[in-house]
């Protein structure tokens, strides 16, 4: 689609045919939006409604943190090693 010129001088429309998204969103076909996927994986409703829900959602995140303190620890002894 081609622009057109109006009586004065500016111009309307657009130059392109599709009303698609635009900005970030806008990207090949081939290309997926979301990169990206969690390694816990889908999330399940079954998950939410079993008698356990409540102790499994606690390991996770204890889990996580207890992994995130260790690569805390690390970066703490990799630091000391760096001053002597």
């Amino acid at each position: 689609m081609r622009r057109k010129a109006v009586r004065d001088g500016h111009t309307s429309g657009t130059c392109h045919p599709s009303n698609g998204p635009f900005g970030p969103w806008c990207r090949p076909v081939t290309m997926p939006i979301f990169m990206v996927m969690s390694e816990r994986g889908l999330h399940q409703i079954e998950d939410d409604l079993s008698e356990t829900w409540l102790e499994d959602w606690a390991g996770a995140g204890v889990l996580e943190i207890e992994a995130l303190l260790a690569k805390h620890a690390a970066f703490l002894t990799f630091l000391e090693s760096q001053e002597a």
